[in-house]
């Protein structure tokens, strides 16, 4: 509501209430001398090309917000072409690897790659591309990069805003926080006004931002309010700065092909307006650079059948059609609709009377509900579920228990039960109200709890001439280790041959340990509203949780799915880890949830709590070995159809150190920074910490799926060495048979196997002893060379974790064709003449020739308590020619603030050396 500026207190006060009482579905009114305006959009007659045709200033820089991807990357390379564009400056938060290293990304399919990829394509149009990584809300690098731009590229001749970020995952308003707000506000308010600051006084042809709809039409801000508010201060801002300086805010439609996704609601398709395809979302953006007359435009292309432009600013939007059932795309979805004749069963009264109820309860309007969607996905927490149904109580007349609305979390669900289970209470409480009109559209559905309205049927695990099979998809991988942050960054660092291992930094502990491992930069910061972990909670946590959490979203975002989809499936979680964390009682007093901060189950249980995952979350602990462990049981649980998908991993941090206290205790702590093993100097382990994960189906439900498949797994074995001399006392008989069980299980012959990743101690028994069993099993009879590696010398012995890091180190070299240089084994051992063996290690980075049908590998990982775990994967070549649609999707942007201290003494659970008892038991961690 807009007034005078000089309107009376008193009188504005009245205003106020008579306008907030009145029946208007209007959503923006003005008053200007006592009369009263709605707002409404004007469709523009005429509108086109101006006389003359646009021409970019010839040898002047476009600047592109947002321009490494979606939209603002389409705009990119549509200037170059038909506007003859040769100098851009592209934007964004993510900040891409040095150019030196960008041939290392070639052929890979991953969202960096793409970047890089894409930008490459611009340069070989003879376009100079200069990439940014800039935060629109830091005025002085903003400057900063705009002066070195203008001192080497020349003069900017216009800018295109397209930067923007949406919170997809916190729908309802009462449940966003004001960091994830504040953070879809950036790029579009703060960052809008540090970048107009910094080009106002540049002579531009055009200072174009790119609104949305969202921000004019009230009923598509439904679950993205912030988002259409930021919008929406664009659009004023572009009104208020039109006559100093050439600033046009274009309302987007939905873009089909680019942006943020087709947006395919009810919503969207009442309103009239199509999905555009990148073709006409760029004729509009032409026109519009040619007529340059209006500074808020929205350009439509829309359904003429019920485009009706009066309606589109009221609050909702009803008027609809006869028959008309708001979808493009011929699904039935169950909804609400407004008052309509003959609604009278009893079913579809409930279902209107409880939607009313929870409508009262959220706030929200009755219109927007929908009867097959969550309580919970509303915004909905327990506090307003024992409130609705005490008023459910109370009007009924009835005594439901409290553990109903968790029951039937659907107004479909729940209004079914009720008529089935008490129809004569409902039947006298509507009797008595005013509800007739109310219809449900669609089908009847019976007075039951209806089904689930995906198919959860197992899937079948038989292959496409009905052969039962037992591969395993490996369809996404998510990592975190030392010296690499991301998957490109692990990839960088093995095919480089370098090692992350350094003297433990004083901070970790607040003490100069002279221990040296494996560690990550970074294990304090967290982005807890995000993950919607209060913040008090997230400090009491054992920050292997919070890290696991991280990875679970980037091992989605790699596998090419939205949280979105994977909300309710039958996804398992199977976590190779422990926790020793032993937090402050300050810090559970003051947590809401203390128990996560406690209880070892909720190191995966979090992930499936967050994701809203429906299969078992399970936390294996066999020591070095637990990852793959927990990988067996999960593929155990795939083939058996208990669930389409797992997420597998394991994670380890050096909080404290007790490991390697206790390593130096045993004697098996080696004194030096190197890692040696299958080498004379070796002398004991490096430890290490980190972070894996991978997304497992069957290769049948892979392809189904339309998964880009990275490699699959052909067998997996899992025995113990029984009884030996001591609890960490290898026996390499138990070593053999889980090679050879897992082997058989895999149907290859042993000479078919070209590598094995090696579980390697660093001392010379137990290392000897894997040799002898990895000869015996695969080249007992042949000469066929094999190699030998491991990525411990690498980042270190990340203990539950080394399982994963194998297993996704092996993949990587599968994707990438490429063997791996192997940074020991350089000086003989004794008792092992490798050099007159078919084994070898590998000392370069060469290419993975094979002489068989496709690459595969396997993994060994030998744990102390005697669980050993053998893998054999395989390339998917054979699966090439499979139609695979799914790609990476970009990562939700997170916000992380610094939860502890980087030190032993506000680490919770952590201790100073001094204060840890000696007499500790004797954990085995190699």
């Amino acid at each position: 509501m807009d007034v005078d500026a000089a309107y009376d207190v008193l009188a504005l006060a009245e205003q106020i209430v008579s306008e907030f009482a009145a029946e208007s579905e209007d959503a923006e009114v003005g008053y200007r001398s006592g009369t009263r305006y709605r707002a409404a959009l004007d469709e523009l007659q005429g509108f086109g090309p101006g006389k003359e045709p646009f021409a970019f200033p010839e040898d002047h820089v476009l600047w592109i917000t947002g321009g490494t991807r979606g939209i603002g990357y389409v705009c990119a390379a549509h200037f170059v072409r038909k506007y003859g564009v040769r100098k851009l400056v592209l934007t964004g938060l993510e900040e891409l690897p040095p150019r030196e290293e960008w041939g290392f990304y070639k052929g890979q399919n991953t969202a960096v790659a793409h970047k890089i990829q894409a930008i490459q394509a611009l340069e070989a149009q003879q376009v100079e591309v200069r990439v940014l990584s800039v935060s629109l809300t830091d005025e002085r690098k903003m400057r900063h990069s705009l002066e070195a731009v203008k001192s080497t590229m020349g003069p900017i001749g216009g800018v295109l805003h397209c930067a923007g970020v949406i919170d997809s995952h916190n729908p309802a308003f009462v449940r966003k926080p004001v960091e994830g707000i504040e953070r879809v506000f950036d790029p579009k308010v703060a960052g809008l006004q540090v970048l107009y600051d910094c080009f106002r006084h540049e002579a531009l042809s055009f200072f174009m931002l790119f609104s949305s709809v969202s921000s004019t039409i009230p009923v598509l801000g439904s679950g993205q309010s912030d988002y259409a508010m930021a919008n929406a201060y664009m659009d004023y801002f572009a009104a208020k700065e039109k006559h100093a300086n050439p600033v046009i805010s274009i309302q987007w439609p939905s873009w089909k092909e680019a942006g943020m996704g087709e947006v395919r609601s009810k919503a969207y398709a009442q309103t009239g307006l199509l999905s555009v395809t990148n073709e006409e979302g760029l004729q509009l953006l032409d026109q519009i650079l040619s007529s340059r007359t209006e500074s808020v435009i929205l350009p439509a292309v829309v359904n003429p059948e019920i485009w009706n432009p009066g309606m589109l600013m009221h609050n909702a939007i009803q008027e609809r059609p006869e028959g008309y059932t708001g979808s493009q795309h011929g699904g039935q979805k169950a909804v609400l609709v407004s008052p309509k004749p003959g609604g009278d069963s009893l079913l579809n009264k409930t279902q209107v009377w409880l939607a009313e109820l929870l409508a009262e309860e959220l706030k929200i309007p009755f219109s927007r509900l929908e009867l097959d969607t969550a309580f919970q996905d509303y915004g909905v927490d327990s506090i307003m579920i024992a409130q609705l149904l005490r008023r459910m109580n109370q009007l009924a007349m009835l005594d439901l228990e409290p553990t109903l609305l968790f029951e039937y979390p659907t107004v479909e669900s729940l209004a079914a039960w009720l008529v089935s289970a008490h129809p004569a209470a409902v039947s006298q409480l509507l009797g008595s109200m005013n509800m007739e009109g109310y219809e449900h559209e669609g089908k009847e559905s019976p007075p039951q709890v209806p089904a689930a309205s995906e198919d959860r049927r197992r899937p079948s695990n038989k292959g496409i001439h009905g052969v039962i099979s037992s591969d395993i998809a490996v369809v996404g991988l998510s990592c975190r280790f030392p010296g690499a942050e991301s998957l490109e960054e692990y990839w960088r660092i093995l095919s480089e041959g370098r090692s992350a291992i350094r003297q433990v930094p004083y901070e970790r502990w607040g003490y100069s340990s002279g221990f040296h491992a494996g560690t990550l930069n970074d294990i304090t910061s967290f982005d807890h509203s995000f993950f919607l972990i209060p913040k008090a909670d997230a400090q009491a946590m054992d920050p292997q949780a919070l890290m696991v959490l991280e990875e679970s979203l980037k091992l989605l975002s790699h596998a090419g799915y939205t949280m979105q989809e994977m909300k309710g499936k039958p996804t398992g979680v199977y976590l190779g880890a422990r926790t020793q964390h032993q937090p402050e009682e300050s810090s559970l007093h003051q947590a809401r949830n203390p128990i996560v901060a406690v209880g070892q189950n909720y190191l995966a249980a979090n992930i499936s709590q967050f994701l809203d995952l429906r299969g078992p979350s399970v936390v294996m602990d066999t020591a070095c070995s637990s990852a793959l462990v927990a990988m067996n049981m999960a593929i155990q649980a795939l083939l058996a159809g208990d669930i389409d998908s797992a997420i597998v991993g394991g994670a380890s941090l050096l909080t404290t150190d007790r490991a390697h206290r206790i390593f130096a205790q045993r004697g098996i702590l080696s004194p030096v920074q190197d890692f040696h093993m299958f080498d004379k100097r070796a002398d004991g382990v490096v430890l290490g910490e980190g972070a894996g994960m991978v997304l497992l189906k069957t290769v049948e439900q892979a392809l189904a799926d339309g998964d880009r498949i990275y490699a699959v797994i052909k067998g997996v074995a899992v025995n113990n060495d029984g009884r030996t001399a001591g609890p960490s006392t290898p026996n390499i008989q138990a070593q053999r048979e889980v090679l050879q069980s897992a082997l058989r299980k895999s149907g290859r012959k042993p000479e078919e196997i070209s590598y094995v990743e090696t579980n390697g101690s660093g001392t010379t028994v137990t290392d000897l002893l894997e040799l002898k069993a990895i000869h015996t099993i695969y080249r007992e009879s042949s000469t066929i060379p094999l190699g030998l590696g491991s990525m411990k010398p690498n980042i270190g012995h990340p203990l539950c974790a080394e399982g994963i890091a194998s297993f996704i180190k092996v993949v990587l070299m599968l994707q990438h064709g490429r063997f791996v240089p192997f940074l020991s084994g350089r000086e003989a051992m004794a008792h092992y003449d490798i050099e007159s063996s078919p084994l070898y290690f590998g000392r370069e980075n060469t290419e993975w020739t094979h002489a068989h049908t496709s690459r595969i590998a396997a993994i060994n990982c030998f744990a102390d308590g005697g669980t050993n775990a053998h893998v054999i994967l395989e390339e998917a070549a054979d699966l090439a020619l499979q139609r695979n649609t799914r790609q990476p999707v970009p990562l939700p942007a997170l916000n992380k603030q610094r939860l502890w201290q980087t030190h032993a003494m506000t680490i919770p659970g952590s201790r100073a050396a001094a204060d840890v008892p000696q007499n500790i038991f004797w954990e085995k961690f190699d």
